[in-house]
């Protein structure tokens, strides 16, 4: 909640789960300053960070992207400028949906790397790794598993890049950001869950980067959007252009 006092703005909630929140110099809050209104009465507002009545939370032991801290973000009787509002009062429901689609750009992005990372490690391993007097590259169970993870890799990365085109070229892209996030999370999922099993036991201990891929993937299916949500913003997307 927002309300203005004078020539401040009042900040007061809770927000969970905020990625890098002990490393930011500042946070960017959205926040209701007229209820009647919905989401139509929600404005952004920009706070530095450190602030008065801004507080963290504890950091969250997490599964992976273990790197990046995340914790609550408090604010109780937070005062801010006038001046720190972006946009104008009640623009920030869609300041956020504007925002969301370039974010999935993003997660998208770093789930390709993951991807990435993962193809590599087990290709390299399978090059490496002799049984019955060869590499188990040679396994044609192998090589299934390395060409189904190429082709994930490579599909999901069209998606992105075709996303960002559009993005780039100032065009709409909602759909298209919702498919390359939810085709790169599930890719980095998969080719990370493949590396495993090709590494074997090795994929299961820290000597190895394989396990690392395998926890930071499952996020990228969760944050900025789930992948149920995707789904949901993708078929409400081409519904719409059937409408037409």
């Amino acid at each position: 909640m927002a309300h203005q006092d004078g020539d401040h703005w009042v900040l007061n909630g809770t927000k969970a789960w905020i990625t890098n929140s002990w490393d930011a110099s500042a946070v960017i809050v959205f926040a209701t300053t007229d209820k009647k209104l919905k989401h139509k009465g929600i404005s952004a507002f920009l706070v530095p960070m450190p602030h008065s009545g801004l507080s963290l939370g504890k950091k969250e032991d997490k599964l992976g992207i273990r790197a990046s801290s995340t914790a609550n973000i408090i604010l109780e009787d937070c005062r801010i400028p006038l001046d720190n509002m972006l946009g104008s009062r009640g623009a920030g429901f869609k300041i956020a949906m504007q925002t969301l689609d370039s974010g999935r750009l993003g997660i998208a992005s770093q789930a390709l790397g993951i991807a990435q990372a993962s193809l590599d490690c087990a290709a390299d391993y399978a090059l490496k790794r002799t049984a019955f007097g060869a590499p188990i590259g040679k396994l044609q169970a192998i090589q299934f598993k390395l060409a189904d993870m190429a082709v994930a890799l490579e599909s999901a990365r069209l998606l992105t890049w075709k996303a960002a085109l559009l993005r780039d070229s100032k065009k709409p892209f909602t759909k298209e950001a919702a498919m390359a996030k939810l085709s790169a999370s599930e890719a980095a999922t998969f080719c990370s869950h493949q590396a495993i099993q090709i590494l074997g036991g090795m994929g299961y201990v820290t000597d190895m980067p394989a396990e690392r891929h395998y926890r930071d993937a499952r996020i990228t299916e969760i944050y900025e959007g789930t992948s149920e949500i995707q789904r949901l913003v993708i078929a409400g997307q081409i519904l719409k252009e059937y409408q037409l």
